[in-house]
């Protein structure tokens, strides 16, 4: 029984007050104290405690407050009534949950080895990754790595669009495009001073001059929008 008033919310002072109150019927504090065995002045904070609660009562005789403790069915109606509290602002807590969870989910990485953390998590998508920026950059920085990273995303069978600058390493990594499930276009104007990735709800954005950063967002509008942007790029790129 007391585990289960201890799991109703009583404390455990409340719940040797309250089963000594049962026990009783109707009793002055002193008597409700001597048979829970607590301290008389303590019980009488505990007694007005399961008053507020709405579990024990009083009534006056000759002069004398009796104390008298309430049917265990109103247990039962107290859980109810909590219930039906909860139910009434169930909607407020859930636009509350829900707009915690719609914020967008912004992590930072920094050097190379922040590249890597994020070049991993796109491999772990499974689904079409598009990116567009620069090859050049990335091949130099990563140098080791990404053909590692290549080969990876081959053998999970990722397939790839690459929009990017027509420069050596991009020239050189286009010829294998068929059998690396790539596609890949060119822009012939200006330079990337990064490269975006673009997967599921994420849009990792890798800044790759002096400090190398790598910004991790996770949000369905901006990665739409994002994707939105690549494909007005893509429809105008050189497919050659």
């Amino acid at each position: 029984m007391e585990q289960e008033l201890r799991a109703f919310g009583l404390t455990d002072k409340e719940i040797k007050v309250y089963l000594a109150c049962l026990q009783l019927g109707t009793a002055l504090a002193n008597e409700i104290a001597r048979k829970a065995g607590t301290h008389r002045t303590y019980t009488y904070e505990v007694l007005k405690s399961l008053k507020e609660k709405g579990i024990v009562s009083y009534v006056i005789k000759s002069g004398k407050q009796y104390f008298e403790v309430a049917r265990p069915e109103k247990l039962l109606s107290i859980l109810k009534e909590r219930e039906a509290r909860i139910r009434s602002i169930l909607g407020d807590l859930n636009e509350v949950y829900k707009s915690a969870i719609e914020k967008p989910k912004v992590e930072v990485y920094e050097g190379k080895d922040g590249l890597k953390t994020i070049l991993d998590d796109i491999l772990a998508f499974k689904g079409e990754l598009i990116t567009y920026g620069s090859t050049e950059k990335l091949v130099k920085i990563l140098q080791f790595y990404f053909p590692s990273f290549i080969r990876l995303r081959i053998k999970r069978r990722i397939p790839v669009r690459v929009l990017t600058e027509r420069s050596p390493e991009a020239v050189a990594i286009h010829k294998t495009d068929k059998r690396e499930f790539r596609e890949m276009r060119f822009i012939t104007e200006g330079l990337f001073p990064s490269t975006v990735y673009i997967y599921g709800n994420k849009v990792a954005i890798l800044s790759l001059e002096k400090e190398i950063i790598g910004l991790l967002i996770e949000d369905v509008n901006i990665s739409a929008t994002q994707r939105f942007i690549f494909e007005l790029l893509w429809k105008h790129a050189n497919k050659d």
